[in-house]
């Protein structure tokens, strides 16, 4: 898995070479996002999936932590949950209204 703690309340995590922390407390939503990927290079085509675990905090900004496998990106949002077991998980309609700006 991409090097993300969860540590005293907190999501660790770098992006490009800053370290970054997001409060748990912060959080209102966090969901999974798969992405199919489709590049045409000069010898043919390219597919791929992108695997994501997206949260959005109290003011509306959206994080994403990307991984090469769902499953990596599970056990990140199985691990938000349980630190933070009130926490709207999932992309559902009743989440994307109430959380989507």
């Amino acid at each position: 898995m991409a090097n993300i703690k969860i540590e005293d309340g907190k999501i660790l995590y770098r992006k490009l070479l800053k370290s970054c922390e997001l409060p748990l407390e912060k959080l209102r939503w966090a969901y999974l996002q798969k992405e199919d990927v489709n590049s045409k290079l000069c010898c043919g085509s390219y597919s791929t999936e992108i695997d994501r675990v997206i949260v959005v905090t109290e003011d509306g900004k959206k994080e994403m932590f990307q991984f090469e496998s769902m499953e990596e990106a599970r056990e990140l949002l199985a691990r938000i949950q349980a630190a933070r077991p009130d926490l709207a998980i999932g992309y559902t309609e009743a989440n994307r209204a109430l959380y989507e700006a």
